[in-house]
């Protein structure tokens, strides 16, 4: 079995059919196949209906397709993206490098997509290098480095198949109704649990990057947003 096929894609998409025609058109030009999930309806869930937390029905459907990863395919690696991203016109052919380097760091997780509006430079206190792994092409290279809490966002993340079991025994069932009624516990958000277990690390520069069309309400978080797909688009390399 070759590297790429021991690889599990799924994505996350809240009942946009306009957004899932995009993403699946844009990983059959990759030649990747990847899986679908509509994601989980906060007045309908059963298991998060009750509490009305906004940011449990993007937790479970996280969570949901982590368990599809886990119990339903054989897969060693799974990969969780969202809907309104862009990737790198040579992603797989980059991923068995980056696979060979996730196993050689011995991650549980690697952010490929995340938001951030400045470079990320290893002379940074908070941004050091995990180690001196880099991988270089003719028209990128990135290396992998250590991030703290205040770096947001699952546009894609890789997770090994023993983390998603840790995540799954963790977060799948009870943690929502614990942290009703203990504020100290960790919120129940995939970008405050998820990427943020075990040994992790991002790689830069990014892989994946969010497409920069979403508008939101308040500034920061559409300056966030925006700025990181601005600051971080390549054309001609991201698809």
């Amino acid at each position: 079995m070759d590297i790429i096929s021991n690889c599990y894609f799924h994505c996350l998409n809240f009942k946009n059919e306009e957004r899932k025609k995009s993403m699946k058109e844009r990983f059959e030009k990759l030649d990747i196949s990847c899986n679908f999930y509509e994601g989980c309806d906060l007045e309908k869930d059963d298991r998060i209906k009750e509490y009305k937390i906004g940011s449990s029905s993007c937790m479970y459907g996280h969570l949901d397709m982590i368990y599809q990863f886990y119990y339903h395919s054989n897969k060693k690696y799974g990969f969780f993206c969202e809907d309104d991203i862009l990737i790198h016109k040579d992603f797989k052919q980059l991923l068995p490098k980056v696979i060979q380097d996730f196993e050689n760091l011995k991650l549980d997780v690697l952010l490929l997509g995340y938001l951030i509006t400045f470079p990320i430079s290893q002379h940074y206190q908070e941004f050091q290098l995990k180690n001196n792994i880099s991988t270089f092409t003719e028209n990128f290279s990135f290396n992998y480095h250590e991030f703290n809490n205040d770096i947001w966002g699952t546009q894609m993340y890789m997770i090994s198949r023993e983390n998603a079991k840790k995540i799954l025994d963790k977060y799948y069932v009870g943690y929502l109704e614990k942290i009703v009624t203990d504020s100290s516990l960790t919120p129940f958000s995939a970008d405050w649990t998820i990427t943020k277990d075990g040994n992790r690390a991002l790689l830069y520069p990014l892989l994946v990057i969010e497409d920069g069309k979403n508008i939101y309400d308040h500034i920061g978080q559409h300056n966030l947003h925006y700025y990181s797909y601005f600051n971080n688009y390549l054309e001609g390399i991201h698809i």
